[in-house]
């Protein structure tokens, strides 16, 4: 059985875990979640699939 201390744990691994992305790849010109238009300042990072909006509901649910 877990104790509070490896949950912790494991919850801390999951938040700063990176995930390695490609950034050479073209962003999307609208979010592929709510068809929204993508910013062209957001789109100049490349990579980019979804718009802010988005972004912060899907970080949120991790």
């Amino acid at each position: 059985m877990t104790d509070m201390i490896d949950q912790a744990q494991e919850i801390q691994l999951k938040q700063v875990a990176w995930v390695k992305q490609d950034y050479q790849t073209p962003s999307l010109v609208e979010c592929e979640e709510c068809g929204n238009d993508i910013p062209v300042q957001r789109q100049k990072y490349g990579n980019i699939k979804l718009c802010i909006e988005c972004a912060t509901v899907a970080e949120k649910r991790g």
